[in-house]
């Protein structure tokens, strides 16, 4: 039996919404605090190591196990590293990008209306900034230095400089936390960032608000720093490499070299970590928001069909998720499941539906 045509749905066959979070690809400087004007691009350079085959049933157990590398160090002369990206926040979840069914794509305008009338994206703009004032974008290279600071400069020249040990990594940070937070700044320029990055989600005149952040940390010359890693399929490869790091060519007394970097995908994937609403047990710190709930570091899934708590779980009772937010007056009274559905919007991505369901709203 065919659905009323006015009921609400949010699914259809075709259906695309744009990323609103744009990040540029992040670059690896070598700084000197002597001297902090001078930078010099954090070269990617290639080794050879001798280890010992270790995995299980090796082929040569225990024996040499010859390899190149590639590597990246701070240099003689320095003592510091810094991570620079910038980042855009756009409305793009305001509306589908793409959609072949116009009363699924007025649901969706719907509901991020309602959203944002409740206040619920100064949610994830919170959520996002305390992502970034506690530097977890920088991955692994942030526990290679017991000194650092994040800095955050607004399109007006407005500067916060936060100490990230000062947040806590599995407990979302207040607005009070943040404040908490600064070495620089003052919580008048918090509340503008909140408000910002809000705006720049949610506006309807399409205005993006863009952030430039710089993770600066202490290390000693000679410290390996660890970009991205490639992915490097055997047809493409042009010599044996055993690891292979993200860079980006560039020219430095004269000469070209190709600087370190950090993917863009995986500053976003890091800054994404504000699903704190799934209610799992398996795993209580906050995870990087996608439809199934994947923990890429444990294999978990924590929002799998059998959970009911999948985008796609949540999104078929359209009409409990949008009059939920509808009838909210503040962001408090947003159900967990709707700051998720919104959540993943944000992120972007292709959300079509398939099978019958595709038949059926299409």
């Amino acid at each position: 039996m065919a659905k009323s045509p006015t009921a609400l749905s949010l699914e259809t066959g075709m259906l695309a919404f744009a990323r609103s979070v744009q990040i540029t690809e992040g670059l690896f400087f070598a700084t000197s605090e002597d001297k902090p004007e001078v930078l010099a691009p954090i070269e990617i350079l290639e080794k050879g190591v001798r280890g010992q085959s270790s995995e299980d049933k090796a082929k040569n157990p225990g024996l040499s196990n010859p390899q190149s590398v590639e590597y990246a160090i701070i240099p003689q002369g320095h003592d510091g590293v810094r991570l620079s990206f910038s980042i855009r926040f756009m409305p793009l979840s305001l509306r589908p990008h793409a959609c072949n069914n116009t009363d699924v794509g007025a649901a969706y305008e719907r509901l991020a209306t309602a959203y944002r009338t409740a206040g619920g994206f100064r949610t994830v703009a919170l959520l996002y900034i305390w992502n970034i004032a506690n530097a977890r974008f920088a991955w692994r290279n942030r526990f290679q230095s017991d000194a650092m600071r994040v800095r955050v400069e607004t399109g007006d020249g407005t500067a916060l400089v936060f100490n990230p040990f000062l947040l806590k990594f599995d407990t979302p940070a207040t607005r009070d936390d943040l404040v908490a937070a600064l070495v620089e700044g003052d919580q008048e320029g918090i509340d503008e960032l909140i408000d910002g990055v809000a705006h720049g989600l949610s506006n309807e005149d399409q205005e993006a608000f863009v952030v430039k952040v710089e993770w600066n940390a202490a290390m000693e010359p000679g410290q390996e720093i660890f970009p991205s890693q490639e992915y490097v399929r055997e047809e493409k490869a042009d010599k044996q490499l055993s690891r292979v790091f993200a860079k980006l060519p560039t020219f430095h007394r004269g000469r070209e070299l190709m600087q370190a970097s950090m993917h863009s995908q995986k500053i976003g994937a890091a800054l994404r970590h504000i699903d704190i609403w799934r209610g799992s047990e398996e795993n209580e710190a906050p995870i990087s928001v996608n439809p199934y709930g994947g923990v890429q570091e444990t294999s978990a899934v924590l929002r799998d069909p059998k959970s009911k708590r999948s985008f796609y779980d949540l999104r078929a009772k359209a009409e409990t998720l949008i009059t939920g937010i509808e009838a909210a007056n503040c962001p408090e009274e947003i159900s967990g499941n709707a700051h998720f559905v919104m959540a993943n919007l944000i992120r972007g991505g292709v959300f079509g539906a398939s099978g019958k369901k595709a038949e059926a709203n299409g």
